[in-house]
């Protein structure tokens, strides 16, 4: 076990110092404990097999604030995949009892800020708070530049051109009793995502909880079970979602909703980006949960069909 402490008690300083200090060959299991503290560091994890646990959500803090206007010695801003505080680039990563948060601001006045890139497969999330604005949590693979900006420490993560590339096995995750914070598309990507028992928290700004950029040809997106949704927003200026892409695939099976959420459910992107049957609800409880009031395109799901949608289908059975 290695032990990472802010007032040097423990083995290092910082997680990132942490992290280096682990072989790139590494093939079992490897633990870090962090103590109370408010980290304020940018993270790679690029090491396989990593179980990194902190004291808990409220005392242990990683924090950044990098936003997709950050430029480039040239003036060139660096854009979305490059604003990150924690990213993970490897598989078979676990985190526990922290808040990962991204400090840049307001979305109005930096643009996108990420508090976790979420890279690997098998990765899994428990007890954590992700806090930011715009774009909070991404979930899908590396592209060529964010790999330019992190080596040496990238780690096993698929490389593609285009976020709408991805393999369609690997990219498999699990966030359990994770509170997420953020108002425009914070929890968007490509990848296959299981969320138990979340709380989803909309900013004051509003916008849409998710936005996902799922593959034609996958059968499965992100998956919200038993989750809640709340806001600081006008009430009914919180969607469910907008499609990043045309084959979006987001489905919440039981959660409950409060009057935050908008009455339409999901929204369409534009035109060509619309919401369709691949999207949709099941047993949806609270102050927004009438189904007239839905958009006329996204999916309620019978009972029959509900039962399909389980973490082991979604995901696997690796968890």
């Amino acid at each position: 076990m290695i032990i990472v402490a802010k007032d040097g008690s423990g083995d290092f300083t910082s997680l990132q110092a942490a992290v280096d200090a682990i072989s790139t060959e590494n093939s079992e299991q490897t633990e870090i404990r962090i103590l109370p503290g408010e980290y304020r560091e940018r993270v790679v994890i690029g090491r396989d097999h990593l179980k990194i646990i902190g004291t808990d959500a409220e005392s242990t803090v990683i924090t950044w604030s990098a936003c997709a206007k950050d430029q480039y010695p040239d003036g060139q801003e660096k854009g979305t995949f490059l604003s990150f505080t924690l990213l993970v680039a490897a598989d078979d990563v676990t985190i526990e009892n922290l808040t990962i948060r991204n400090d840049a601001g307001d979305g109005r006045k930096v643009g996108q800020a990420v508090a976790l890139y979420a890279a690997g497969d098998r990765g899994h999330f428990k007890n954590l708070r992700l806090i930011a604005h715009q774009d909070t949590l991404f979930c899908g693979p590396l592209l060529p530049k964010v790999v330019d900006e992190i080596a040496p420490r990238r780690g096993t993560s698929p490389v593609v051109d285009s976020v709408g590339d991805c393999p369609l096995v690997q990219g498999r995750q699990l966030y359990e009793n994770c509170y997420i914070e953020g108002d425009v598309d914070f929890i968007f990507g490509p990848y296959r995502c299981w969320f138990e028992a979340c709380h989803l928290f909309m900013g004051q700004r509003g916008g849409w909880y998710t936005a996902a950029n799922t593959p034609e040809a996958s059968p499965w997106g992100m998956v919200f079970h038993h989750c809640s949704l709340s806001g600081a927003c006008e009430e009914g200026k919180g969607y469910l979602g907008r499609p990043w892409r045309a084959f979006a695939r987001t489905l919440f099976l039981d959660c409950e909703m409060d009057e935050h959420v908008a009455p339409e459910g999901f929204a369409d992107w534009d035109e060509e980006r619309v919401i369709t049957k691949r999207c949709g609800e099941w047993h949806t409880r609270g102050a927004r949960s009438d189904q007239r009031t839905r958009h006329p395109s996204q999916k309620r799901l019978t009972d029959e069909e509900a039962a399909l949608c389980t973490r082991e289908a979604v995901i696997g059975s690796w968890k």
